[in-house]
């Protein structure tokens, strides 16, 4: 918003209207109190500067210096100032795309000012360069439907604008973007008493994440996770001993970029046990051997590494290491009560356990 504000060579406001930023001093003319802003000379008969334009208060005052009080009165300086700043609307944001047929979208945003005159739409596509502008819609507005073509990938950005300029572009809003493949390969196992691993193959180079969802006993679906791209397993730490839960993953497109998920996996189904614990055995080294337990259930090597067995809750177990010929055995790593044993351990099931045998190869 622009005031014109008027000054009598007098010194005095033409209406004494309060809001004038002159003021009248005690020795001479009115003199504006905003240093730097542009005055300029109301048509007067009889002055060779009226409507001039002068290019600072300065000017201004010097030029009014310069005449006598009575000379003065015969024009009226007319001042036009802006009482804010210029300010071109806020950026508009959350642009997205509804899909009205194969040839027609309609895009809406979110208007984020006041002050807008209205809305441009700009489009892009690989045919053309740069962003073109598609049509504009007025203040407050908050939709656009346009006409495209099938096959063709579009990009759409809205911006505000009023008399003191254009804000920033929205976010971009594809239009024909293929969203990320389905996960593939997905599978639900427990690893632990009431620990459940979902796991699936990444098929896609675009997803934003992956959305986990699980269906407990008698419920449908809810998202209980949500991880980042590239990654390919998650688990499920939340549950109850001898339960079944299924399980379905997605890939997560860029909402804010108007790209969608991909469709859901299949679901896949697992169930906690209960009234068990498990002992996972890793085998490490440069050395070969075997792993058993007493009771039967743990049997690791010389091809299987590792191994896992359940066994009820608190029972005790007996590991015993068996080296080959050529190797012999070092010790055992992660259980306190046997890190110092070099032959069998005997460990209390109270809870899952991962044990680590290392064999060394012996010396020729």
């Amino acid at each position: 918003m622009q005031i014109r504000r008027e000054i009598a060579c007098d010194g005095l406001p033409l209406d004494g209207d309060s809001r004038y930023y002159s003021k009248v001093g005690s020795a001479g003319p009115a003199r504006p109190s905003l240093p730097g802003l542009p005055v300029f000379l109301k048509e007067c008969p009889g002055r060779a500067e009226s409507g001039k334009l002068l290019t600072s208060v300065q000017e201004t005052v010097t030029l009014m210096k310069g005449a006598s009080i009575a000379a003065l009165t015969a024009f009226v300086v007319v001042a036009t100032v802006a009482v804010a700043a210029a300010a071109p609307p806020h950026r508009p944001d959350r642009v997205r795309r509804t899909n009205l047929s194969r040839t027609q979208v309609r895009l809406t945003w979110q208007d984020n000012s006041n002050n807008e005159s209205g809305f441009e739409i700009l489009r892009h596509t690989q045919l053309h360069e740069g962003f073109q502008s598609r049509g504009t819609v007025g203040a407050n507005v908050q939709e656009f439907t346009d006409d495209v073509q099938q096959g063709t990938v579009y990009t759409y950005r809205v911006r505000a604008f009023n008399a003191d300029g254009d804000s920033d572009n929205s976010n971009d809003c594809f239009v024909g973007r293929t969203p990320p493949n389905v996960p593939l390969s997905v599978w639900a196992r427990y690893i632990a008493l009431s620990v459940i691993r979902v796991s699936w193959t990444d098929a896609s180079q675009t997803e934003a994440g992956f959305l986990i969802q699980r269906a407990d006993e008698g419920h449908g679906f809810h998202a209980i996770a949500v991880v980042p791209a590239n990654a390919e397993y998650w688990d499920d730490d939340t549950l109850s001993s001898a339960h079944t839960y299924t399980y379905r993953v997605r890939a997560l497109g860029r909402l804010n970029n108007c790209i969608d998920n991909s469709r859901f996996s299949v679901a896949r189904t697992a169930t906690t046990k209960g009234g068990v614990r498990i002992l996972t055995v890793d085998m490490t080294g440069s050395g070969r051997g075997t792993v058993r337990s007493i009771p039967e259930g743990i049997h690791c090597g010389p091809q299987r590494a590792s191994c896992s067995a359940e066994f009820p809750i608190a029972t005790p177990v007996t590991l015993i290491a068996d080296p080959s010929d050529s190797s012999r055995f070092k010790k055992w790593l992660d259980i306190t009560a046997c890190e110092h044993e070099h032959g069998p351990c005997t460990l209390n099931m109270g809870k899952d356990r991962i044990v680590t045998a290392v064999f060394k190869k012996n010396l020729q």
